[in-house]
């Protein structure tokens, strides 16, 4: 009776630390977990190399972060060349497709008989007057949670390195302090969370695969210059759990409606439409057939969690129910 108590006390600390502290450990966590990947790459070198394990891994460490980094200065050149551009091609964009898009709403406006009614302009007042603040609430929201994401940023590498030296004695101390059946337990929660990790990656891989031949087929038919690098670089942020495809293509849809292409904006909105449907339909199945857990149990799962969680309990998910179903596979077993 007392270890169901412990069990249930440290299934609550957990949620309670998630729920609360997730952006603390968060670093940590993922330099945990980007240890253990690395760990068969480490594993692999140390075999046929005459180095100290943690030299390895540090080589490795440097040559992950400086390639990183060559990404990243890559994205930030082109990013600031793409924004000089636009500031200097501006006043022909606002000429040519801005002024031109507001006046022919104004003119509908002023044609429109149910905008003169005083109630329908104090709603649209407020509509607008509520859109502005919720943009420019969630703007300095992410104005102010870019110093975190740095310093969080710096804290995930720096422990990445100390985990790196110091992973073999912390493994020796966890051997001497707990007992067997408990580190057994621990051994089987980690491998768990790995799988179901390497799981939902490759899943998410799979369904960036195929809302890029969604992508490509439809930028096709819309006649787009680079269909392809654009179908490539939109089903891949498509599978990141924090961006997704209308990053791009909602975008897009506003840029065509300005410049007055109606029909263009359409086919776009339809096609987020599509891509987002076919991720809520063919994700959980996806799912059910790698982890052998029902559909609608993965989806409600999937809900709870973002619910509780936020974004991040996409990823969760999973994770728990792998190890719901193994646990109790594993009780069915032991009690036959």
């Amino acid at each position: 009776m007392k270890k169901k108590y412990m069990i249930l006390f440290i299934i609550i600390i957990y949620c309670l630390i998630l729920k609360y502290m997730l952006h603390v450990i968060f670093p940590f966590l993922l330099a945990i977990l980007f240890y253990f990947v690395m760990k068969p790459f480490i594993d692999y070198f140390d075999q046929r190399i005459h180095m100290q394990r943690h030299s390895i891994g540090i080589i490795l460490l440097v040559v992950f972060y400086f390639m990183i980094l060559f990404v990243l200065a890559i994205i930030v050149t082109y990013g600031f060349f793409f924004i000089m551009q636009f500031i200097k091609n501006w006043p022909e964009y606002y000429v040519n497709i801005i002024e031109p898009f507001f006046n022919e709403i104004m003119g509908y406006f002023h044609q429109a008989d149910w905008l003169k009614n005083k109630d329908v302009l104090a709603y649209l007042q407020t509509l607008l007057q509520n859109s502005i603040f919720y943009t420019m609430t969630f703007l300095s929201q992410i104005m102010n949670r870019i110093p975190t994401f740095f310093f969080s940023f710096l804290l995930f590498i720096i422990s990445s390195f100390f985990l790196v030296i110091d992973y073999e004695s912390i493994k020796k101390k966890f051997y001497q302090i707990f007992p067997y059946h408990t580190l057994e337990f621990i051994i089987f929660i980690k491998n768990k969370c790995l799988k179901s990790l390497g799981i939902y990656l490759k899943c998410q891989l799979i369904l960036m695969v195929i809302c890029f031949f969604i992508l490509w087929i439809g930028f096709s038919v819309l006649r787009f210059q680079n269909a392809l690098l654009y179908a490539l670089l939109t089903a891949f942020l498509d599978s990141l759990p924090f961006i997704g495809v209308g990053i791009v293509i909602l975008p897009m849809c506003l840029f065509y409606l300005f410049k007055g292409i109606y029909l263009k904006a359409l086919y776009l909105f339809l096609l987020y439409l599509i891509i987002n449907v076919v991720r809520s339909l063919l994700e959980p199945q996806i799912m059910n057939k790698q982890l052998q857990i029902p559909s609608f149990l993965l989806l409600l799962s999937m809900m709870i969690h973002l619910y509780f969680f936020g974004l991040i309990g996409i990823i969760l998910s999973p994770i728990h129910m792998n190890i719901i179903y193994s646990i109790l596979d594993a009780k069915d077993k032991a009690s036959h």
